[in-house]
């Protein structure tokens, strides 16, 4: 992205779609959805309404543990021995995606598949021809875009409810050139359907476009993420598609900190080093899985609404089995029963950066990238040519996980089945002394907020690109 945006008929203007840490639900003070645009596409006449402060509604403190209703609620519904799981879809991306990303290296990573297809969801509503059958085909998406939306609506509506057992924060915004109008249309269905606001932003004043960019992801990942993109990352662009999410939690059941102690964790047979494995026994939900050669435990949040599962190998070089058979996991998780758990889990601390574009053209979403893409739905100007294509997606995700809980920040979407059978008594061990893979979940809906897999609980930071 070195040359700037030049008049011409010919000229492809280039969208980023950015995946990170963050949220934040505002209405659009710069651009305003006109009312008949509202009354064709939605069927009803706009209501008085009260413009919201920036971020009004995200101004939370560190989470305070709260006792928990012992009333049975919605959130509840999963530790019903009668719960019968809603169908599987909208997975097998999310899995392939994480598949993929961990065939790149043995080390660390963490990626948030909601929300990469959030994002991208978006974009379909203003793609057409093949750019929008891939998207949709890859996906796994309904060629019935109703569906899409009422998908996703159910997703960001149950997720951005709010807590006092722990924060969760889960927005978008689409940055449009102030030389470029966006089409009505988009403008309400990204709004209404997606929760999505459009801001416009003055690229060819690249400093303050990026500082613009940097402060709200700044602001909605609590200062986790300062600086996403740079003066160059906006120099060349149209349109940039910014997804994020910030996640806080603590755990149902804590670790007592004077319970971590040093032991060896196995990177590989060879190297060994010596870290804080936090320690505790108590009841939690788990299975061993013949299929994955794994075993199993889901170590949910208070608030009865998150869990994080750990998949722990039972062989210490088992990783790559766990991943050649991560299809299997959503029906191994109908074997997870209750057991005394002695839980040893090293407490760890990363951040990763990730190009998903040439992953992405690898699972078939190809013309998106190139000069024939068809994103006519988005906007139009005197700057902005017939055609804009896809230049870079790019996620910047990171977790923390303590004796008190956990921290995460990227962006996610994935279901699995999530049935729990009868209550035993038995005592089993989860000893997590090697790489392990884990992810969280709303419980809910199912969703993945990340999936990651810990190599190296030493290592801060990792990257990968591959364009």
């Amino acid at each position: 992205m070195s040359s700037l945006l030049r008049i011409g008929a010919k000229m492809t203007s280039r969208i980023i779609v950015f995946f990170v840490a963050s949220l934040s639900l505002c209405s659009c003070e710069n651009l305003r959805i006109e009312d008949q645009v509202l009354q064709d596409v939605f069927g009803y006449a706009p209501q008085a309404s009260v413009p919201l402060a920036a971020d009004s509604q995200f101004q939370a403190a560190a989470v305070t543990p709260v006792p928990e209703n012992e009333t049975t609620t919605e959130t509840e519904y999963w530790e019903m021995e009668d719960y019968n799981p809603p169908s599987i879809d909208y997975d097998v991306f999310d899995w392939t995606l994480t598949k993929r990303v961990a065939s790149l290296s043995d080390e660390n990573f963490l990626i948030s598949p909601l929300g990469l297809k959030l994002a991208l969801a978006i974009l379909t509503e203003a793609a057409t021809g093949v750019t929008k059958n891939e998207l949709l085909s890859v996906m796994g998406f309904s060629l019935n875009q109703t569906l899409v939306r009422q998908k996703f609506t159910s997703i960001v509506d149950s997720l951005k409810k709010e807590s006092p057992q722990y924060i969760l924060n889960l927005g978008s915004r689409v940055y449009i050139g102030s030389n470029v109008r966006p089409k009505q249309m988009f403008a309400a269905i990204a709004e209404e359907f997606y929760k999505t606001e459009l801001k416009t932003v003055d690229f060819h004043n690249p400093p303050e476009a990026a500082k613009q960019i940097n402060s709200w992801v700044s602001n909605v990942t609590k200062g986790k993420i300062s600086n996403l993109v740079s003066e160059d990352d906006v120099a060349s662009v149209a349109v940039i598609v910014l997804n994020a999410l910030y996640f806080k939690g603590s755990w149902r059941h804590q670790f007592a900190p004077n319970a971590t102690k040093y032991d060896q964790f196995y990177i590989s047979p060879n190297v060994i080093k010596e870290i804080p494995f936090m320690n505790l026994n108590e009841k939690f939900y788990y299975t061993e899985s013949a299929k994955l050669g794994a075993k199993i435990l889901r170590m949910p949040y208070l608030g009865k609404k998150f869990s994080m599962y750990i998949i722990v190998p039972i062989d210490l070089l088992g990783m790559s089995r766990v991943m050649s058979n991560i299809n299997v996991l959503r029906t191994e998780m109908n074997n997870l029963r209750e057991h005394y758990v002695d839980v040893k889990l090293p407490k760890f601390k990363f951040d990763y950066t990730s190009q998903l574009g040439g992953i992405l053209k690898e699972l078939g979403v190809r013309e998106a990238f190139e000069d024939t893409a068809s994103f006519p739905g988005i906007a139009r100007g005197q700057y902005l040519s017939e055609r804009i294509k896809i230049s870079k997606v790019l996620q910047r995700s990171g977790i923390e996980v303590n004796e008190l809980g956990s921290v995460a920040y990227a962006a996610t979407e994935i279901a699995l089945v999530n049935k729990f059978g009868e209550d035993t008594e038995s005592q089993v061990e989860v000893v997590a002394n090697r790489p392990f893979l884990f992810f969280i979940q709303d419980e809910l809906t199912r969703q993945l907020l990340v999936t990651g897999r810990v190599s190296d609980p030493t290592l801060l930071d990792g990257a990968f690109k591959l364009v």
